[in-house]
């Protein structure tokens, strides 16, 4: 029981860093989340010791912890590895995933997508993970499988934390179901390609809207290209 409610409190709190409902920068002490959360002290302490290793949360000593702050470097070294590694697994996963399943994550995953409605960005962007993530344990190479989804963790929190979803409906469903398309029948190449348009167009879009002159949510620290 002890440790399903470690695992709980782990996740609870994880998952509103990850959706900026606890924003960066923000104070998550021992005593600011018993009073949000509810839990005993043993699970809160838990959660941070693993949310820290993480680097999701940062310690600041006796002033206890902050939710860690997001930079432009940070955005550039994530899209940076995403292009790296999760470009190489969809093609690794080609003609391996099981079609009807695939069809039923992607249906998930459009279903989630309006622009504009905040509980639809979350229910998408939780939904696109998963996508992601069956689309990367199919790549058979789990080590592989485990960074792109500690990728698509950290890239989330940029989502929620400067990007609306706009008006992209239309590009953004005709490339998920070609991508799809492209894993069921086995075209590696197409996937790969497929894949890759999409996080360039994708880290586009994130640098506009968080470099908006309204937008004051990144820490600065170095200057991003789209390169």
């Amino acid at each position: 029981m002890k440790n399903n409610l470690n695992e709980i409190a782990y996740r609870v709190i994880k998952d509103d860093i990850i959706s900026c409902a606890l924003q960066p920068g923000s104070d998550v002490s021992e005593a600011t989340l018993l009073a949000r959360y509810g839990f005993s002290k043993a699970p809160i302490r838990s959660a941070l010791v693993r949310l820290r290793q993480e680097s999701l949360v940062v310690s600041r000593g006796r002033r206890g912890n902050i939710v860690s702050q997001i930079t432009f470097r940070d955005v550039q070294e994530i899209f940076q590895l995403r292009l790296l590694l999760e470009v190489i697994a969809t093609k690794l996963a080609a003609g391996k995933v099981d079609a009807e399943h695939i069809r039923t994550l992607n249906n998930t995953v459009i279903a989630g997508f309006k622009a504009g409605d905040k509980q639809s960005e979350v229910n998408y962007v939780r939904a696109n993970r998963e996508f992601h993530r069956y689309v990367a344990e199919a790549s058979g190479n789990q080590r592989l499988a485990t960074l792109v989804v500690d990728l698509m963790e950290q890239h989330e929190r940029i989502v929620h934390l400067g990007l609306a979803l706009q008006n992209r409906e239309r590009e953004f469903l005709h490339l998920h179901d070609d991508l799809v398309n492209a894993l069921i029948e086995g075209d590696g190449d197409r996937a790969a390609e497929l894949v890759e348009q999409s996080l360039r167009g994708g880290q586009r879009k994130v640098m506009e809207a968080l470099l908006s002159p309204t937008n004051d949510a990144l820490a600065p620290d170095v200057s991003i290209g789209f390169d």
